[in-house]
C-alpha cells in the first residue's frame, strides 16, 4: 500500500484533471500501472477506475444524424443492370436497404454512406 506524498485535489474538476494527466503520462510511460504508481506514490485502485473512466470519456461522439445535402449526376440515377450484371443492395444495420448499386451508382452510395 502506498502512501500518499503529494496532496489530492479537492474538487471533482481538479480531481479528474488530476488523474487525466496521470493517465496520460502512464500512456506515454509504457511502465505497469503499478510500476507507475509506485515511482508516483499513487493507489494501484484508484489509477485503474480512473483509467476505465478516462477511456470512457475518450470516446468520440457520434455524429449528428441530421440530414445532408446530396448532388446526384444524371450518370449515377441510373441503377439498372449494364451488360448482364446483378445489381448489389447493401443492408445497414439501422434496416435501411440501398438497392440498385452498380457501377453508375458505387459513388453515389459512398458518399450517403459516408454521411451516416
Amino acid at each position: 500500500m502506498s502512501t500518499h506524498s503529494s496532496p489530492r485535489p479537492k474538487t471533482a474538476a481538479n480531481r479528474r484533471a488530476f488523474w487525466q494527466r496521470h493517465v496520460s503520462r502512464w500512456r506515454a510511460s509504457e511502465l505497469s500501472k503499478a510500476t507507475y504508481c509506485q515511482q508516483h506514490t499513487l493507489t494501484y485502485h484508484q489509477m485503474v477506475y480512473w483509467c476505465r473512466k478516462v477511456e470512457l470519456t475518450d470516446v468520440p461522439e457520434a455524429p449528428s444524424r441530421g440530414f445532408v445535402a446530396v448532388n446526384i449526376s444524371t450518370s449515377a440515377t441510373s441503377i439498372s443492370n449494364h451488360a448482364g450484371h446483378s445489381a448489389l443492395s447493401l443492408r445497414l444495420p439501422n434496416g435501411v436497404t440501398i438497392e440498385g448499386i452498380n457501377d453508375d451508382s458505387v459513388a453515389l452510395v459512398g458518399k450517403l454512406i459516408a454521411q451516416l
